[in-house]
């Protein structure tokens, strides 16, 4: 676990993994921000994973020892991810 890189995010949230392509029973840690300006996405929601666990007990040792703080999802069903749909509103369709 990159403590440092972990930190640097300013809302994390641990929840079971679920995202748009992808569904995990494992406790994942993710941090929420938005799109940086250097980004077609910028200022869009951005939801990113940063470390995952075999089990519950293991992922809230481990925070709890690091002191990071994070919000507690796993128990209400997660954050939900952000469709691709939401994320790309309003780019223009790409011809091929």
């Amino acid at each position: 676990m990159d403590i440092e890189y972990i930190k640097q995010h300013r809302r994390l949230t641990l929840e079971f993994g679920r995202g748009e392509t992808y569904r995990s029973n494992k406790p994942t840690l993710y941090g929420h921000s938005t799109y940086g300006r250097g980004s077609v996405l910028a200022g869009r929601p951005r939801r990113q994973w940063l470390e995952e666990w075999d089990d519950i007990d293991t992922a809230r040792a481990e925070l709890k020892a690091a002191r990071i703080r994070y919000c507690d999802l796993c128990g209400t069903g997660g954050s939900t991810h952000i469709p691709v749909n939401v994320i790309t509103t309003g780019l223009p369709d790409e011809e091929i």
